[in-house]
Protein backbone atom coordinates (compact mmCIF):
# COMPACT_ATOMS: atom_id res chain seq x y z
CA UNK A 1 0.00 0.00 0.00
CA UNK A 2 1.74 3.38 -0.89
CA UNK A 3 1.22 5.75 2.00
CA UNK A 4 -0.16 8.70 0.17
CA UNK A 5 -2.20 9.57 -2.82
CA UNK A 6 -3.89 12.02 -4.35
CA UNK A 7 -7.36 12.56 -5.93
CA UNK A 8 -7.56 15.98 -8.21
CA UNK A 9 -11.31 16.61 -8.96
CA UNK A 10 -11.52 18.62 -12.53
CA UNK A 11 -15.36 17.76 -12.82
CA UNK A 12 -18.36 20.17 -11.51
CA UNK A 13 -18.58 23.46 -9.60
CA UNK A 14 -16.06 24.64 -7.39
CA UNK A 15 -16.02 26.79 -4.52
CA UNK A 16 -17.48 29.89 -6.19
CA UNK A 17 -20.25 28.73 -8.07
CA UNK A 18 -18.68 28.54 -11.55
CA UNK A 19 -17.98 25.43 -13.38
CA UNK A 20 -14.17 24.16 -13.05
CA UNK A 21 -12.12 24.32 -16.26
CA UNK A 22 -9.44 21.58 -16.52
CA UNK A 23 -8.00 23.19 -19.61
CA UNK A 24 -7.42 26.63 -17.80
CA UNK A 25 -3.85 27.86 -17.73
CA UNK A 26 -1.71 29.70 -15.36
CA UNK A 27 1.21 31.02 -16.92
CA UNK A 28 1.04 29.11 -20.06
CA UNK A 29 0.82 25.47 -17.91
CA UNK A 30 -2.15 23.91 -17.85
CA UNK A 31 -3.58 23.86 -14.19
CA UNK A 32 -4.10 19.51 -13.54
CA UNK A 33 -0.27 19.48 -15.20
CA UNK A 34 0.56 22.07 -12.40
CA UNK A 35 -0.46 20.51 -9.42
CA UNK A 36 0.16 16.85 -11.02
CA UNK A 37 3.53 18.15 -11.13
CA UNK A 38 3.54 19.55 -7.59
CA UNK A 39 2.40 16.12 -6.40
CA UNK A 40 5.07 14.04 -8.03
CA UNK A 41 7.78 16.47 -6.99
CA UNK A 42 6.62 16.01 -3.17
CA UNK A 43 7.10 12.29 -3.67
CA UNK A 44 3.30 11.01 -4.47
CA UNK A 45 3.09 8.79 -7.45
CA UNK A 46 -0.53 7.50 -6.97
CA UNK A 47 -2.18 10.13 -8.24
CA UNK A 48 -6.00 10.17 -9.99
CA UNK A 49 -7.97 12.80 -12.22
CA UNK A 50 -11.87 12.56 -11.80
CA UNK A 51 -13.18 14.09 -15.25
CA UNK A 52 -16.20 14.05 -16.88
CA UNK A 53 -15.83 16.85 -19.73
CA UNK A 54 -12.66 17.21 -21.46
CA UNK A 55 -11.44 13.83 -20.48
CA UNK A 56 -9.47 13.12 -24.03
CA UNK A 57 -7.67 16.56 -23.53
CA UNK A 58 -7.12 15.85 -19.97
CA UNK A 59 -5.34 12.59 -20.90
CA UNK A 60 -3.37 14.29 -23.87
CA UNK A 61 -1.94 17.03 -21.79
CA UNK A 62 -1.37 14.58 -19.16
CA UNK A 63 0.51 11.53 -21.20
CA UNK A 64 3.67 10.55 -19.91
CA UNK A 65 2.85 11.70 -16.45
CA UNK A 66 2.09 8.33 -14.65
CA UNK A 67 -1.63 9.08 -13.84
CA UNK A 68 -4.93 7.57 -13.77
CA UNK A 69 -8.11 8.67 -14.84
CA UNK A 70 -11.67 8.41 -13.78
CA UNK A 71 -15.60 9.06 -15.04
CA UNK A 72 -17.20 11.40 -12.64
CA UNK A 73 -20.65 9.68 -13.55
CA UNK A 74 -22.31 11.56 -10.64
CA UNK A 75 -26.19 12.57 -11.65
CA UNK A 76 -25.81 15.99 -10.75
CA UNK A 77 -23.75 17.79 -13.11
CA UNK A 78 -22.65 20.45 -10.94
CA UNK A 79 -21.48 18.58 -7.69
CA UNK A 80 -17.65 18.45 -7.66
CA UNK A 81 -18.22 16.27 -4.17
CA UNK A 82 -19.56 13.28 -6.61
CA UNK A 83 -15.93 13.35 -8.27
CA UNK A 84 -14.38 13.57 -4.44
CA UNK A 85 -16.36 10.40 -3.53
CA UNK A 86 -15.29 8.64 -6.77
CA UNK A 87 -11.73 9.51 -6.09
CA UNK A 88 -11.52 8.79 -2.61
CA UNK A 89 -13.45 5.12 -3.25
CA UNK A 90 -10.88 3.91 -5.82
CA UNK A 91 -7.49 5.15 -3.66
CA UNK A 92 -8.86 3.63 -0.01
CA UNK A 93 -7.61 0.35 0.01
CA UNK A 94 -4.35 1.79 -1.85
CA UNK A 95 -3.19 4.38 0.28
CA UNK A 96 -3.22 5.14 3.51
CA UNK A 97 -3.79 8.94 3.23
CA UNK A 98 -5.25 10.63 0.40
CA UNK A 99 -4.46 14.82 -0.62
CA UNK A 100 -8.26 15.96 -2.51
CA UNK A 101 -7.65 19.04 -4.80
CA UNK A 102 -10.54 20.80 -7.00
CA UNK A 103 -8.35 21.54 -10.58
CA UNK A 104 -9.37 25.21 -10.24
CA UNK A 105 -6.53 25.65 -6.99
CA UNK A 106 -3.02 25.09 -8.61
CA UNK A 107 -0.35 27.44 -6.85
CA UNK A 108 -0.06 25.44 -3.86
CA UNK A 109 4.30 24.47 -3.46
CA UNK A 110 6.12 21.15 -3.06
CA UNK A 111 7.05 22.59 0.62
CA UNK A 112 2.99 23.20 1.84
CA UNK A 113 2.32 19.67 0.37
CA UNK A 114 5.44 18.34 2.59
CA UNK A 115 4.63 20.04 5.89
CA UNK A 116 1.28 18.76 5.47
CA UNK A 117 2.16 15.54 5.09
CA UNK A 118 4.45 15.69 8.57
CA UNK A 119 1.26 16.16 10.26
CA UNK A 120 0.12 12.96 11.29
CA UNK A 121 -3.73 14.24 12.23
CA UNK A 122 -6.30 12.15 10.19
CA UNK A 123 -7.95 15.14 8.62
CA UNK A 124 -4.99 17.89 7.93
CA UNK A 125 -6.18 21.12 6.44
CA UNK A 126 -3.83 23.78 5.03
CA UNK A 127 -4.68 27.72 6.59
CA UNK A 128 -2.94 30.67 5.81
CA UNK A 129 -4.32 34.01 7.26
CA UNK A 130 -7.20 32.54 8.85
CA UNK A 131 -8.61 31.13 5.69
CA UNK A 132 -8.50 27.19 4.92
CA UNK A 133 -7.36 26.11 1.46
CA UNK A 134 -6.75 23.34 -1.09
CA UNK A 135 -5.08 20.05 -0.89
CA UNK A 136 -6.86 18.54 2.24
CA UNK A 137 -5.17 15.36 3.82
CA UNK A 138 -7.81 12.63 4.65
CA UNK A 139 -6.72 9.41 6.08
CA UNK A 140 -7.82 6.55 4.69
CA UNK A 141 -9.69 5.30 7.97
CA UNK A 142 -12.34 8.36 7.39
CA UNK A 143 -13.30 7.61 3.44
CA UNK A 144 -15.89 4.95 4.67
CA UNK A 145 -18.03 7.76 6.95
CA UNK A 146 -17.61 10.59 4.08
CA UNK A 147 -18.66 8.55 1.37
CA UNK A 148 -21.79 7.61 3.77
CA UNK A 149 -22.25 11.19 3.79
CA UNK A 150 -26.00 12.17 2.26
CA UNK A 151 -26.30 15.74 2.82
CA UNK A 152 -26.23 18.62 0.84
CA UNK A 153 -23.40 20.17 1.64
CA UNK A 154 -20.79 18.95 -0.38
CA UNK A 155 -17.29 17.82 0.82
CA UNK A 156 -17.58 20.73 3.90
CA UNK A 157 -20.84 18.73 5.15
CA UNK A 158 -19.42 15.62 4.67
CA UNK A 159 -16.30 16.65 6.59
CA UNK A 160 -18.51 18.45 9.37
CA UNK A 161 -20.14 15.28 9.96
CA UNK A 162 -16.87 13.46 11.03
CA UNK A 163 -16.05 12.49 14.40
CA UNK A 164 -12.65 13.77 13.79
CA UNK A 165 -11.82 17.62 14.15
CA UNK A 166 -10.19 18.66 11.44
CA UNK A 167 -6.65 20.21 12.19
CA UNK A 168 -5.67 23.04 10.64
CA UNK A 169 -2.57 23.57 9.27
CA UNK A 170 -1.04 26.73 8.96
CA UNK A 171 1.50 27.36 5.80
CA UNK A 172 2.96 29.95 4.62
CA UNK A 173 1.43 29.59 0.66
CA UNK A 174 -1.09 31.90 -0.44
CA UNK A 175 -1.50 29.45 -3.15
CA UNK A 176 -3.90 27.37 -1.76
CA UNK A 177 -6.44 29.70 -1.82
CA UNK A 178 -5.58 30.93 -5.56
CA UNK A 179 -8.69 29.92 -7.94
CA UNK A 180 -7.22 29.51 -11.81
CA UNK A 181 -9.52 32.22 -12.79
CA UNK A 182 -8.78 34.56 -10.52
CA UNK A 183 -4.94 34.68 -11.31
CA UNK A 184 -4.88 38.01 -12.96
CA UNK A 185 -5.08 39.43 -9.66
CA UNK A 186 -2.68 37.63 -8.43
CA UNK A 187 0.39 38.09 -10.41
CA UNK A 188 2.59 38.15 -7.14
CA UNK A 189 1.62 34.50 -6.02
CA UNK A 190 2.04 33.24 -9.99
CA UNK A 191 5.58 34.73 -9.82
CA UNK A 192 6.31 33.81 -6.38
CA UNK A 193 4.98 29.64 -7.51
CA UNK A 194 7.48 30.14 -10.80
CA UNK A 195 10.52 30.71 -8.89
CA UNK A 196 9.68 27.24 -7.12
CA UNK A 197 8.69 25.79 -9.76
CA UNK A 198 12.44 25.33 -11.54
CA UNK A 199 14.01 22.27 -10.91
CA UNK A 200 16.16 19.19 -12.34
CA UNK A 201 14.36 16.16 -13.41
CA UNK A 202 15.29 12.60 -14.51
CA UNK A 203 12.88 9.92 -16.16
CA UNK A 204 14.51 6.51 -15.19
CA UNK A 205 14.23 3.96 -17.70
CA UNK A 206 15.20 0.26 -17.57
CA UNK A 207 16.98 -0.52 -21.00
CA UNK A 208 17.89 -3.65 -22.70
CA UNK A 209 17.89 -3.47 -26.08
CA UNK A 210 15.33 -0.90 -25.90
CA UNK A 211 13.98 1.41 -22.99
CA UNK A 212 10.66 -1.23 -21.59
CA UNK A 213 10.51 0.12 -18.21
CA UNK A 214 9.19 3.81 -17.00
CA UNK A 215 6.71 5.34 -15.00
CA UNK A 216 4.19 4.39 -18.13
CA UNK A 217 4.80 0.69 -17.20
CA UNK A 218 4.81 1.23 -13.28
CA UNK A 219 1.38 2.79 -13.41
CA UNK A 220 0.09 0.46 -15.95
CA UNK A 221 1.18 -2.77 -13.53
CA UNK A 222 -0.18 -0.73 -10.69
CA UNK A 223 -3.39 -0.58 -12.26
CA UNK A 224 -3.55 -4.27 -13.17
CA UNK A 225 -2.37 -5.30 -9.63
CA UNK A 226 -5.40 -3.28 -8.22
CA UNK A 227 -8.37 -3.89 -11.31
CA UNK A 228 -7.22 -7.79 -12.05
CA UNK A 229 -7.88 -6.71 -15.78
CA UNK A 230 -5.33 -5.17 -18.75
CA UNK A 231 -8.58 -3.84 -20.41
CA UNK A 232 -9.95 -2.48 -17.60
CA UNK A 233 -6.12 -1.06 -16.31
CA UNK A 234 -5.49 0.53 -19.78
CA UNK A 235 -8.66 2.62 -19.92
CA UNK A 236 -7.64 4.06 -16.28
CA UNK A 237 -4.38 5.14 -17.04
CA UNK A 238 -5.49 6.70 -20.80
CA UNK A 239 -3.84 4.24 -23.29
CA UNK A 240 -5.51 1.62 -25.84
CA UNK A 241 -5.79 -1.92 -24.96
CA UNK A 242 -3.61 -2.97 -27.79
CA UNK A 243 -1.23 -0.33 -26.82
CA UNK A 244 -1.11 -1.80 -23.16
CA UNK A 245 -0.30 -5.43 -24.38
CA UNK A 246 1.93 -4.00 -26.41
CA UNK A 247 3.80 -2.68 -23.22
CA UNK A 248 3.86 -5.94 -21.74
CA UNK A 249 5.39 -7.63 -24.58
CA UNK A 250 7.82 -5.89 -24.86
CA UNK A 251 8.76 -5.07 -20.86
CA UNK A 252 8.50 -9.03 -20.59
CA UNK A 253 10.75 -9.89 -23.98
CA UNK A 254 13.42 -7.23 -22.93
CA UNK A 255 13.63 -8.39 -18.99
CA UNK A 256 13.09 -11.84 -19.98
CA UNK A 257 10.60 -12.19 -17.25
CA UNK A 258 6.98 -12.85 -17.08
CA UNK A 259 5.23 -9.64 -15.83
CA UNK A 260 1.83 -9.90 -15.89
CA UNK A 261 -0.06 -13.58 -15.42
CA UNK A 262 -3.13 -14.30 -18.04
CA UNK A 263 -6.04 -15.98 -17.66
CA UNK A 264 -8.46 -15.39 -21.29
CA UNK A 265 -11.75 -14.74 -20.92
CA UNK A 266 -13.41 -13.47 -24.16
CA UNK A 267 -14.50 -10.16 -25.10
CA UNK A 268 -13.88 -8.82 -21.64
CA UNK A 269 -10.11 -9.59 -21.87
CA UNK A 270 -10.19 -11.48 -18.89
CA UNK A 271 -8.06 -11.81 -15.81
CA UNK A 272 -4.90 -10.63 -15.11
CA UNK A 273 -2.50 -10.46 -12.43
CA UNK A 274 0.93 -8.73 -11.94
CA UNK A 275 3.20 -11.69 -11.37
CA UNK A 276 5.47 -12.04 -8.18
CA UNK A 277 8.57 -11.04 -10.98
CA UNK A 278 6.29 -8.03 -12.10
CA UNK A 279 6.11 -6.97 -7.94
CA UNK A 280 9.66 -7.57 -7.80
CA UNK A 281 10.29 -5.29 -10.75
CA UNK A 282 8.36 -2.86 -9.50
CA UNK A 283 9.61 -2.77 -6.07
CA UNK A 284 13.08 -2.19 -7.15
CA UNK A 285 12.44 0.31 -10.18
CA UNK A 286 10.43 2.47 -7.71
CA UNK A 287 13.79 1.99 -5.29
CA UNK A 288 15.96 3.19 -8.25
CA UNK A 289 13.77 6.33 -9.12
CA UNK A 290 13.74 7.57 -5.62
CA UNK A 291 17.19 7.38 -5.38
CA UNK A 292 17.91 8.95 -8.60
CA UNK A 293 15.52 11.66 -7.68
CA UNK A 294 16.88 12.64 -4.12
CA UNK A 295 20.36 12.27 -5.49
CA UNK A 296 19.14 14.79 -8.87
CA UNK A 297 17.52 17.08 -6.10
CA UNK A 298 20.79 17.28 -3.87
CA UNK A 299 22.99 18.06 -6.91
CA UNK A 300 20.71 20.50 -8.45
CA UNK A 301 20.63 22.34 -5.16
CA UNK A 302 24.04 22.25 -4.45
CA UNK A 303 25.22 23.46 -8.77
CA UNK A 304 22.51 25.97 -8.81
CA UNK A 305 21.27 26.88 -5.71
CA UNK A 306 24.57 27.50 -3.69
Amino acid sequence: MNSVGAVIVASGYGGHGKKQNPMEEIDDLNVAVQIVVTFQRAGIKDIVVVCKEEKENLKKELRGFGVSFLNDTGDNEGEMFSGVKKGLSYLETRCERIFVCPVEIALFTKDTVEQLMKNPAKLVIPSVNYHAGHPILISASLVTSILGYQGEKGLRGAIQSLSVEPVYEVVEDEGILVRADSVKNSDEIVRQYGETRMRATVKVRLTNRKPFFGPGMVTLLREIESLGSVREASEKTGISYSKAWSMIRDAEKESGQTLVERQPGGKFGGAANVSKAGKEMLEKYEQLEQAVESYTTKKYQEIFQN
